[in-house]
């Protein structure tokens, strides 16, 4: 059975004013709209809704149960129409993030995020940057931060901004109180990375950057996670290479030291265009707000 949800509005706006004619007052329509209004609702659900006489109008028990039932549907309804507007928007929702980098590194852009979508939930994936692309294109993520342009196909790319390498070594090592190193002063080290995450495209690097003497890097990978790694160099487990400021739990017993010449790792999101998510645009208006201009960058290339 279908029913105007008119029909609804003018019983319950006449119970709460007890008065067919208050009840158009307040609506802004005729007295005779709502009380056929009101009679024709009496006609569909069968059963007489209010008892009328020269005082006014009052709902009859099966009035009272109708319209308290109503009530319910009617808050029901207007929440469903509220969250969906709010969905549109961004406001609310879901939005699953593949993240290669260290979290710390987008954690600013997500520290905005969340301060203006803080109904929408967030869940983080950690992967590589291969991964995490093939995710964004299988529709499994939203969105991927990886390192280096993975766009290809129907997924966009957006550079951010360069991150800068720098050499993790335990605080005992005899380089440890160096102010800068090159990959030539770490040619006989023992490297390890993290077989997840951002690990694999530093190595990657290393290897690149190696080759110029004619040097194949010893790399172990763990499945650990870029606390462990930090806790493992300052263990004596060998040296590796960051991007971002490891946890402060993990900085004991270790050191940074900023790597010489050109060794950063280009942060880029990576998302397919045709995702309606209202959240994924949300965040994407973030991350073209914190973008660096086509001119910065050219300039740190440079």
């Amino acid at each position: 059975m279908v029913f105007d949800l008119r029909l609804f509005r003018y019983a319950l706006v006449s119970a709460q004013h007890g008065s067919f004619r208050r009840a158009a007052a307040a609506l802004n329509v005729q007295q005779s709209t709502v009380s056929r209004g009101v009679r024709s609702l009496e006609e569909r659900v069968k059963a007489k809704l209010f008892e009328r006489d020269h005082s006014g109008i009052r709902p009859t028990p099966a009035g009272d149960r109708f319209l308290e039932e109503a009530t319910l549907g009617f808050d029901h309804l207007r929440r469903a129409l509220q969250r969906a507007e709010a969905l549109q928007r961004g406001d609310h929702g879901e939005l699953t993030v593949a993240v290669t980098v260290p979290f710390s590194v987008v954690g600013d852009l997500f520290e905005r995020f969340r301060a203006a979508y803080a109904g929408v939930s967030v869940e983080i994936v950690e992967s590589t940057s291969d991964a995490s692309s093939a995710l964004v294109q299988q529709r499994s993520v939203d969105v991927a931060f990886v390192g280096g342009a993975h766009g290809n196909g129907t997924a966009r790319s957006l550079y951010l901004r360069d991150e800068r390498m720098m050499a993790v070594l335990p605080r005992s090592h005899p380089l440890a109180g160096a102010h800068k190193l090159s990959f030539e002063d770490l040619h006989r080290e023992r490297f390890i990375f993290a077989e997840n995450g951002v690990g694999p495209d530093i190595q990657g690097h290393l290897a690149k950057r190696m080759a110029k003497w004619d040097v194949e890097p010893r790399v172990q990978l763990h499945r650990v996670g870029q606390c462990n790694l930090m806790n493992m160099v300052a263990l004596g487990f060998g040296v590796t290479i960051a991007i971002g400021t490891p946890p402060r739990i993990a900085t004991d017993g270790i050191v940074l030291i900023p790597l010489a010449g050109r060794n950063v790792l280009s942060l880029h999101a990576v998302w397919i265009e045709a995702n309606p998510n209202p959240a994924l645009k949300a965040l994407l208006d973030i991350v073209r707000d914190v973008a660096e201009p086509d001119d910065v960058r050219h300039q740190h290339r440079h």
